[in-house]
């Protein structure tokens, strides 16, 4: 009974230490249709990530680093560590993408970055992390989406047609005998 009391105050202590450890660290971007942006041979876009710390107790050090796509992509910031105060959500990550002039159309490039927060200061306990990761599909020249083929417009026109003079003709009244 002792045994189960003791397990039972250890389980609570570790809930509650973790608990008033909780941040709400978040990553953004602008909107991207369908996760893929866009660029033709020899086109350079800068792009950004905003960083936001909207909860928790201490401010984060959040680490970017370029896991996939460096061929292409690069940070532009002079630092990869930010610092994110507590209640922002305003703390920029600053990206150049850059497909080679001589880069096929068509091709694809995925770029990853991952983001590695921790709390920062110099307090007493353990400190846990978060990482999150995310994509871009860099796609050369443009993306060919299929649309109404001409075809298909002309067949819909003369269906109309046939069916406004059918409804517009005057109707022959049967005669009787």
């Amino acid at each position: 009974m002792k045994k189960k009391f003791y397990l039972l105050m250890a389980s609570f202590l570790v809930f509650a230490t973790l608990i008033s450890s909780v941040s709400a660290f978040g990553v953004s971007r602008s909107y991207l249709e369908k996760g893929m942006l866009i660029l033709q041979p020899g086109q350079t876009m800068n792009f950004h990530y905003t960083l936001q710390n909207m909860m928790g107790d201490s401010d984060l050090l959040v680490t970017a680093a370029l896991t996939n796509g460096s061929e292409i992509a690069q940070i532009t910031d002079t630092t990869t560590s930010y610092l994110v105060k507590k209640g922002t959500a305003n703390t920029t990550v600053n990206l150049r993408l850059s497909v080679p002039s001589d880069a096929t159309i068509g091709t694809v490039q995925e770029v990853t970055i991952t983001f590695t927060a921790t709390a920062s200061g110099a307090g007493p306990g353990v400190k846990m992390g978060t990482a999150i990761e995310e994509n871009i599909n860099v796609v050369v020249g443009k993306v060919v989406e299929k649309g109404i083929e001409t075809w298909m417009l002309v067949v819909g026109a003369i269906a109309i047609v046939l069916i406004l003079i059918l409804l517009l003709k005057p109707k022959k009244k049967a005669r009787r005998r």
